[in-house]
């Protein structure tokens, strides 16, 4: 999957952005969460309503990094090992203090799960964060394109978006599921649940790859604007 791809070195939704490589491992990884074992849950918050962002980002960052471990987690009654990507903090603690502050408000809920460690890893090195940077960049750009139809974003993302909804069922990844055990996508704060619409997951795993020419074509529609033979070929 990785090899065919065309990407170098780490693997980020950054980095898709020219070629039906990068495009297909997108697709390819999403069919790969929903026919094994592996779940995904992610975290889409609309900053604008979520006045906490606007006073104190880092925090902010990090309440809703708890509630999705808390909620992520409050089902699986084990000890879990939480895996954080590298960021820079104003407190060089705060793995402990996000194990911590997760495991008292999982003591208040019908569940024996236990963070039972934090580690903040070097995504470069780990391939797990590699995987969520994609699937979680991708929900996050479908939702933001949601709020701004308008901005700004690379064609090869658009249709990776737009391949990877149809591998759930979707016409697009800026819907919540809230709750769904296996593939969950949580819109936060809570003003902006079912905006633009809570989905259920069909799985599709018909849907197809793109082929480097089929990408090329589309590549010149968009440069040339032919909006109507681009949406077209967009949902083949």
């Amino acid at each position: 999957m990785y090899l065919k791809s065309g990407l170098q070195g780490e693997i980020k939704w950054q980095k898709v952005r020219k070629s039906a490589g990068q495009i297909n491992l997108c697709i390819e990884l999403t069919k790969y969460i929903l026919s094994s074992p592996v779940s995904f849950h992610a975290i889409a918050v609309h900053k604008p309503l979520f006045r906490k962002w606007h006073s104190d980002e880092e925090s902010a960052f990090f309440m809703t990094y708890n509630y999705l471990i808390r909620e992520s987690s409050k089902s699986r009654n084990a000890k879990i090992t939480v895996f954080a990507d590298q960021k820079s903090t104003s407190y060089p603690k705060q793995d402990v203090v996000m194990q911590i502050i997760t495991n008292y408000m999982l003591a208040k809920l019908p569940t024996t799960s236990k963070i039972n460690h934090v580690a903040m890893e070097d995504s470069k090195y780990h391939w797990g964060l590699q995987a969520v940077d994609i699937i979680t960049g991708a929900v996050n750009s479908s939702y933001h394109l949601f709020f701004e139809p308008n901005a700004q974003m690379q064609l090869a993302k658009k249709i990776a978006i737009r391949k990877m909804a149809k591998v759930l069922g979707w016409d697009n990844l800026a819907y919540d599921t809230m709750p769904n055990e296996n593939f969950n996508i949580w819109h936060f704060p809570i003003e902006t649940r079912r905006i633009p619409a809570t989905k259920e997951v069909i799985p599709n795993y018909s849907v197809s790859n793109i082929s480097r020419e089929d990408f090329e074509r589309l590549v010149i529609l968009d440069k040339t604007r032919n909006t109507k033979t681009h949406r077209g070929l967009l949902e083949q």
